[in-house]
């Protein structure tokens, strides 16, 4: 089954074998440059802690999280869902930007085929901070990894954490003193790493909604990725603005996804379509953003349509009226092709 699974933000087995006399299985896979956690402790530096611009920030996770919604249509779920699952490899057309794929994944019914497991030895991210509450607790009671149950949740919880890491270039938790059993307990209270004050608050609240202490509030790769694709698309119309941690949206992308779903459970019968076949739920996003912002630009209009009036210029009023208009829908078409346009560069490697 793992041969024939084929997505671009997956990485790819390309075969396998099982070898009698030693009773191991192995896998080949494609060649990647490296993984993400090899990546941050080779280039990162106590006065360089966050290596990647927004953009490239939220465009790796996009991917990790389109790898992880065809995984999860699969059913095939990480499990150990860590930064080291998680594989880069630089675009050459696109500088400064990263082919990612996720792996790790379906390894487990592997290993049970092996007597000797040839993976190699855990790495010091192998710990309890990338895993969900339910798995902590469910590890305390087995005492055993190998009986746990993977399941949709607990990567979303996995991936919030690994959100943290690309978003502050911080280990989570890694200011905190407390290791070991002290740690698990904090985690299954409900502690989570703290944001510095200037990160950009949409992507906050939507890592904060991947890291919910009850599994059934986190949401699933579906709505990730168009909450995620939409704040890509906000990013690439939004190029030049000074300072990229403070800019904000006019609203929150995650909250507009919940209010579609809420608005629409009743028509949704069954699993959420991937994010290539939701034109009409894009749409939808764009016109609630686009009524939110022309409210306030009609605002300013009317003043300026009151103050011409009272000087009795009745056609000048006409022009302020038609100079608005048509500067939105310009702005919506250019915006709409720069879009395209990005996305046909990140998908064309």
């Amino acid at each position: 089954m793992l041969l024939s699974l084929s997505h671009p933000n997956i990485v790819q087995y390309l075969c396998g074998f099982y070898d009698e006399n030693k009773k191991e299985c192995f896998l080949v896979m494609e060649l990647m440059a490296k993984d993400f956690f090899s990546y941050i402790k080779e280039n990162s530096s106590p006065k360089k802690r966050v290596l990647f611009p927004l953009p490239t920030v939220v465009d790796i996770m996009l991917q990790i999280a389109r790898g992880m919604e065809f995984l999860h249509s699969r059913k095939i779920y990480v499990g150990d869902f860590n930064p080291s699952n998680v594989l880069l490899k630089p675009r050459k057309a696109t500088e400064g930007y990263f082919h990612v794929k996720v792996s790790g994944f379906g390894l487990t019914s592997v290993k049970k085929h092996s007597s000797r497991h040839s993976s190699p030895e855990p790495s010091p991210i192998d710990t309890c901070i990338w895993h969900a509450p339910e798995v902590l607790a469910e590890q305390g009671q087995a005492r055993n990894s190998s009986s746990r149950k993977f399941t949709e949740k607990a990567d979303v919880y996995s991936f919030g954490m690994i959100c943290f890491q690309l978003l502050t270039g911080k280990l989570p938790f890694e200011d905190g003193h407390l290791q070991g059993d002290q740690m698990i307990n904090n985690i299954r209270a409900g502690e989570r790493p703290l944001f510095p004050s200037l990160s950009p608050k949409y992507l906050v609240n939507l890592t904060k909604k991947c890291w919910h202490t009850e599994p059934s509030y986190r949401p699933t790769f579906s709505s990730i990725c168009r909450v995620l694709r939409y704040i890509k698309k906000f990013l690439v119309m939004n190029p030049n603005d000074g300072q990229p941690y403070i800019q904000s949206p006019p609203v929150d992308f995650y909250d507009l996804e919940a209010g579609f779903l809420k608005k629409f459970q009743g028509e949704v019968t069954c699993d959420l379509p991937s994010v290539s076949q939701i034109p009409f739920q894009m749409f939808s996003y764009r016109l609630i953003e686009k009524e939110k912002t022309c409210v306030h630009i009609k605002f300013k209009n009317s003043e300026a349509v009151s103050e011409a009036a009272s000087n009795g210029c009745d056609e000048s009023n006409s022009v302020v009226e038609d100079r608005h208009v048509p500067a939105i829908d310009a702005r919506s078409f250019t915006s709409d092709v720069k879009s395209v346009c990005f996305d046909m560069k990140v998908y064309s490697h």
